[in-house]
């Protein structure tokens, strides 16, 4: 299976801004833009095949079409009824915050497969830029109790309680399901997380939404879900080739000054997205320069015995900083 790029799926919701417009070449149909979903087969948002064979087919139809786009151990015959958040494991988005988002928490697997019928989401952030100061909400201070929570969240003194963290760029920050967080205004992050769109409000400075209503809080089920427990600020998996690696998604980050190869395997995907320079990938038949904001889907190898002449690495020429994401799920 030969490689693609995916077009973006593109979300303007109110806090969003200007950046990756002006620093990272989207170009939405409308403004503000808030979040590029760079790799993502949901409901919500499904990126559109760029290249090849599958040109033109959503994310999820040709995952539909041949599970093995996965992980290759994966049966091949397609899937009829098809659910894509329970078939593919993972989302990749820019996000820019000209505005802070809602104090906020994600349910995780067994929570949100109960009551959502969803995946759950746990999720890593890793820091492009930001505005001098800018900082984000991670966690509580202290331990506290699900009614101190609550009473914080009555007597609007919720943000009192919560860790609040200045960032600096090549930060990272894993906020395993059930952590209270928010990002702050005036930063720039890659978002890898789990393939989920459930999000629990519990506080949003008074806004309103485009309808001129206060928009929705979700009290009742952030307080099933919420850890209490301090933040923590350690990253699992973290290593000099590793930025994070989890049950969920392993997240890396190479340098290329030249050349660099890249290995497949059959047991996942690797998502590429560039974050500076501008690279040239091939892999087979394919080949392809990428820059700044754009991406490249690897798909697994074939296990040796389905090989044939299919290449199992993938090369990547010139210079620049590529985010590299597969699934460990």
């Amino acid at each position: 299976m030969l490689p693609f790029r995916l077009e973006p799926v593109f979300k303007n919701y109110l806090w969003g801004g200007e950046k990756l417009i002006t620093s990272w070449g989207k170009n939405p149909p409308s403004r503000p833009l808030a979040e590029s979903w760079e790799l993502a087969a949901h409901v919500d948002g499904d990126n559109v095949i760029i290249d090849g064979e599958l040109k033109g087919l959503t994310l999820s139809e040709a995952v539909r079409r041949n599970p093995k786009l996965v992980a290759a151990g994966r049966s091949a015959t397609p899937t009829q009824n098809f659910d894509p958040e329970n078939i593919f494991p993972l989302m990749v988005k820019l996000i820019d915050s000209a505005k802070p988002l809602s104090i906020q928490v994600h349910p995780d697997d067994a929570y949100a497969a109960a009551v959502e019928h969803s995946k759950g989401k746990t999720e890593l952030w890793y820091i492009l830029d930001h505005e001098p100061g800018a900082f984000l909400y991670l966690g509580f201070k202290e331990k506290i109790t699900h009614r101190e929570f609550e009473r914080a969240i009555e007597t609007d003194n919720l943000l009192n309680v919560l860790r609040k963290i200045e960032v600096h760029k090549g930060d990272s920050f894993f906020i395993p399901a059930g952590t209270v967080h928010s990002i702050g205004a005036g930063i720039t992050l890659v978002e890898i997380q789990e393939n989920s769109n459930i999000t629990y409000r519990v506080y949003d400075y008074g806004r309103v939404g485009a309808d001129g209503k206060p928009r929705e809080l979700h009290i009742a089920k952030a307080l099933d879900v919420v850890q209490t427990r301090p933040a923590s600020l350690e990253i699992p998996g973290s290593s000099e080739d590793f930025i994070a690696r989890c049950a969920q998604f392993s997240v890396r980050k190479i340098k290329v000054a030249g050349s660099f190869v890249g290995t497949r395997d059959f047991t996942s995907f690797r998502f590429l997205l560039c974050l500076s320079g501008r690279v040239s990938f091939r892999c087979g038949g394919f080949e392809c320069e990428i820059s700044r904001g754009e991406n490249v889907f690897v798909p697994p190898a074939l296990p040796v015995s389905q090989r044939a002449n299919c290449e199992e690495n993938f090369h990547i020429d010139g210079e620049g900083e590529i985010l590299v994401v597969r699934s460990e799920g």
